[in-house]
């Protein structure tokens, strides 16, 4: 029970890795605030978690700073304190550069760049005034290695990466901030991707997908969760300013 008495903020929450994440905290005795562009998949997971968790659910756009910043003022009103972070929410869209409307570059830099930094940025006033917290970004193996018709994601992710190393030092020493560098996981926007670039049947697609690895899969969300929550735990109290990569062996290759 790691987090008892803890309490987390998590974007992205309504599926995949967030809600992987949420569902891990939750168990270990912390309370949770699930954010999502939609409501209702918030608030799914939210009445998923323990009654324990007392967990909040917010459908809002986390490139919208007074969404973000009244999220973050619920939470910290109900609980009393935000321990953990973990900035998840995404969408990615591929396609040839040539073909790439400044409209979808915005939005994919705004939504991903945009709302770690809003998050960040609101969240970090009550952290220092607690004088303690750990926030853990997520950044992309794309960010670390060339994938066909997907610079724009690789670039939002690796703005996000620069971003978070920068901030380890503006924040510290009370705050860490951290990281994590996903491979390939099935996840409900990798679904429509993964589907998208190898075809129809998400058996097949996750096949060929997982073949850039040395496991040769591609990672469920609980398999993220798991060094996501290592690196707000105490385990994790000299780890700060770090990538954590956790990709099957993708980027050895």
């Amino acid at each position: 029970m790691r987090f008892n008495g803890k309490v987390l903020f998590v974007t992205g929450g309504g599926s995949g890795i967030g809600a992987a994440t949420a569902r891990r905290f939750a168990s270990e005795g912390g309370k949770v605030a699930v954010v999502d562009l939609s409501r209702e998949t918030a608030e799914a997971v939210a009445k998923s978690l323990p009654e324990s968790a007392g967990a909040l659910a917010f459908g809002i756009d986390v490139s919208d700073e007074a969404a973000v910043k009244g999220a973050i003022g619920e939470t910290h009103a109900k609980f009393g304190r935000i321990d953990c972070v973990f900035n998840g929410a995404g969408h990615v869209v591929f396609g040839p550069i040539e073909d790439y409307t400044l409209e979808e570059w915005n939005r994919l830099f705004a939504v991903h760049a945009g709302g770690t930094f809003l998050v960040c940025k609101h969240v970090l006033p009550i952290m220092h005034a607690q004088g303690s917290g750990s926030i853990v970004n997520c950044g992309s193996t794309a960010a670390l290695s060339s994938g066909k018709n997907n610079g724009p994601y690789a670039g939002a992710k690796g703005a996000i990466m620069a971003f978070s190393q920068q901030l380890a030092l503006d924040a510290g020493p009370e705050v860490r901030v951290n990281v994590l560098v996903p491979g390939r996981t099935l996840t409900g926007m990798t679904t429509k991707a993964y589907t998208a670039r190898y075809g129809n049947d998400l058996d097949e697609a996750m096949k060929q997908a997982g073949q850039v690895n040395i496991q040769k899969r591609v990672a469920r969300p609980e398999e993220l969760a798991g060094p996501i929550c290592f690196l707000f735990s105490d385990d994790a109290s000299f780890i700060t300013a770090t990538r954590l990569v956790v990709d099957g062996g993708q980027t050895a290759i």
